[in-house]
């Protein structure tokens, strides 16, 4: 039986739009050795293992046992022997010095917890003049909803919550300028950077909340912001409000900009 008639890829369209972007920024060489930090089921490392072909390596760093499982059958069905998940922390990569010629990362590297240990670790790995992609997105995400959540927290008296929110954001998606600077002191001189955007729509607030990008990423760590005893109240009011704003235009829409990192090594 072919192996298309057994097996679907599962490749989240979160992923896909930063994904599409980074493999276009990319150097194709034979005979390199590829890294992918944070690669979780495989994308874009499986892509990037069947482009670049049987000649290079391509090794998927994970925090996480159950995707690579995934991985490790994906790269079954696709028959890509080169292609190594490895279990382990971006802060302390399992690699000796200067043995990646290509590394990539797609909203792995913005959510390490210490970004500054993981990049002196890139620096350590990456061969010199290496290169280095980042994907991440930026401090606007879902600036729609944000502000509404802002709006709903002061109105409740959550000031609180409110700079919790600001610093969860901060956090994970740096301004621009700061997060040059960290890859410049790491050792890394920025080649280009790119913005694009996409945009999610919703029927309205409630298939918003329901759906499984929202509900398994996004919506545990906003409630975490907000007072136990307050949640369903500002939740509540978010998802009507969502709902009314939706009833009257039809939908709602949420913003995604993104950002492409393309580094060389020094």
């Amino acid at each position: 039986m072919n192996d298309f008639n057994v097996f679907i890829d599962d490749l989240p369209l979160w992923s896909a739009p930063f994904g599409l972007k980074l493999l276009d920024t990319l150097i194709f060489k034979k005979n390199i050795n590829v890294l992918d930090i944070g690669c979780g089921e495989g994308f874009p490392l499986i892509e990037i293992a069947a482009r670049f072909g049987g000649t290079s390596r391509f090794f998927g760093l994970e925090p996480l046992a159950s995707p690579l499982e995934r991985l490790v059958f994906k790269k079954q069905a696709y028959h890509l022997p080169t292609v190594h998940p490895v279990q382990g922390l971006a802060e302390t990569l399992p690699f000796d010095d200067q043995c990646f010629h290509l590394i990539v990362s797609n909203n792995g590297v913005n959510n390490v917890r210490d970004l500054n240990q993981t990049l002196t670790e890139c620096q350590r790995v990456i061969k010199p003049r290496g290169q280095m992609v980042i994907a991440m997105n930026t401090r606007h995400t879902m600036k729609e909803f944000y502000a509404l959540f802002e709006t709903i927290l002061v109105k409740e008296s959550l000031g609180t919550a409110v700079e919790k929110m600001k610093d969860q954001i901060r956090q994970k998606r740096l301004p621009r300028k700061e997060l040059v600077v960290l890859l410049n002191a790491a050792g890394f001189r920025i080649h280009q950077i790119l913005d694009d955007a996409f945009t999610l729509k919703f029927t309205d607030g409630t298939t918003l909340f329901n759906h499984y990008l929202i509900r398994h990423f996004f919506l545990n760590g906003w409630k975490q912001l907000v007072d136990s005893n307050k949640i369903n109240t500002v939740f509540d009011q978010i998802e009507t409000r969502l709902n009314n704003r939706a009833t009257k235009k039809g939908h709602i829409r949420l913003t995604i900009p993104y950002r492409i990192i393309d580094c060389r090594a020094k």
